[in-house]
């Protein structure tokens, strides 16, 4: 490899090294506020195992401080749900609506908010779909995740489906306009960063040695899922070949991580 191959290298690897440090940044949380009927119910089985203060109940009127609110109602939403909404819409807070018991010709309050969860009669709260859209809601879903594990699974498949296409985008684009491998490399180590950080929160190690054979890691990856892509391209074509691959090598770093996390040196 030439001088110049070998310091283009060493500044990668460098802009590598600050995307994961940048991701791992310390973030605060509010945390996720609960309220309407049934309230202290839901907060109860979202805060199982969650940090202190990472889930509590609201009487409705409060709409700072908070990551995410989850509103319950029961029927029509009211004036006082519609008035909620609209005031946590107007200082940025995202607003879950979980509806009770939801009849054929209630309106849909879709309107209020995209982030909407029916709930039907006798079946209990569906908490993995309320999580679900909290994680869609959440603007820091990772470092909210860190602290209510009831989130995790969701925040997680979130991440990773994202950076899949996020990755898949770009390999086809570099297919036309050149290489996309480091910009790739980018993405996957975000990726990395914010599962990291969804799985073990404060508790992940920020030293050198981690950020640093994490670094290393997707950087090695790259070059091997090009190796890869450039035998394919013999027989297909190359923007579906780049596509294909890129999703598939960066969904398998994801597993890869998941698998290895308990290995992982905690601070």
């Amino acid at each position: 490899m030439s001088a110049t191959g070998i310091r283009a290298r060493v500044f990668e690897g460098r802009d590598l090294l600050k995307a994961i440090q940048g991701e791992r940044a310390p973030t605060s949380t509010g945390g996720v506020v609960v309220s309407g009927m049934l309230a202290a119910e839901l907060a109860r089985e979202l805060g199982a195992g969650a940090d202190p203060g990472a889930v509590t109940v609201g009487d409705g009127s409060r709409v700072t401080g908070a990551d995410v609110a989850v509103h319950v109602i029961a029927g029509e939403p009211s004036a006082e749900d519609t008035a909620f909404v609209r005031t946590a819409d107007a200082v940025g807070l995202p607003v879950v609506l979980v509806q009770l018991w939801p009849q054929a010709d209630w309106t849909v309050p879709f309107v209020l908010s995209p982030f909407v969860v029916e709930c039907r009669a006798g079946e209990g709260f569906p908490v993995r779909q309320i999580a679900r859209r909290i994680a869609e809601a959440a603007e820091n879903a990772s470092a909210l995740a860190a602290r209510v594990p009831v989130l995790q699974e969701a925040v997680t498949a979130d991440v990773v489906r994202g950076a899949v296409v996020r990755a898949a985008l770009l390999a086809t684009a570099g297919a036309r306009r050149g290489s996309s491998r480091p910009l790739i490399a980018l993405e996957q180590a975000r990726m990395i960063s914010r599962l990291r950080a969804a799985a073990a929160g404060s508790s992940a190690s920020d030293g050198l040695p981690v950020v640093a054979g994490a670094a290393v890691l997707t950087l090695a990856w790259g070059f091997a899922l090009r190796s890869v892509a450039r035998a394919a391209r013999q027989a297909l074509p190359a923007p579906i070949v780049n596509g294909a691959i890129a999703a598939a090598g960066t969904w398998a770093l994801a597993k890869a991580l998941q698998r290895l996390e308990g290995r992982i040196p905690s601070a």
